[in-house]
């Protein structure tokens, strides 16, 4: 069952990266959106991780407080920079004049998600 359930969350996050991937094609990039759905697609796949343990998922948006939880089993020192620069998306861009978006934050946001969910997916292949 924890494996089922951690292909599910790892599913859910492909979703938001696919959604955040159909947005770059709009005439005028909704940013905000996009890199919300990279933070998504990155903290679900996190969480997939807790599944496959049957861990008891955290309730949280913080990177910090989820890897703290995963740390004894998983190394995520070569993805801390990248979970650094996805954090500020989980709440303050779902709010107006919460946090300045310029051009191009959307494709790292895209690059770091997709990073992200292939270093969970990997783990999940090889359980």
């Amino acid at each position: 069952m924890a494996k089922e359930d951690a292909v599910e969350w790892l599913r859910f996050a492909r979703d938001d990266l696919e959604s955040a991937v159909f947005l770059m094609g709009m005439q005028k990039r909704k940013l905000e959106i996009i890199c919300y759905h990279c933070q998504q697609c990155a903290e679900k796949s996190i969480k997939a991780l807790f599944a496959l343990h049957d861990l008891e998922i955290p309730r949280t948006h913080d990177f910090r407080a989820l890897t703290a939880g995963l740390r004894s089993r998983y190394s995520f020192s070569e993805h801390d920079a990248l979970l650094a620069a996805l954090q500020p998306f989980a709440v303050a861009v779902r709010y107006p004049f919460e946090i300045d978006l310029i051009p191009g934050d959307e494709d790292g946001a895209i690059r770091a998600a997709e990073l992200i969910l292939g270093f969970c997916g990997e783990i999940l292949r090889d359980s």
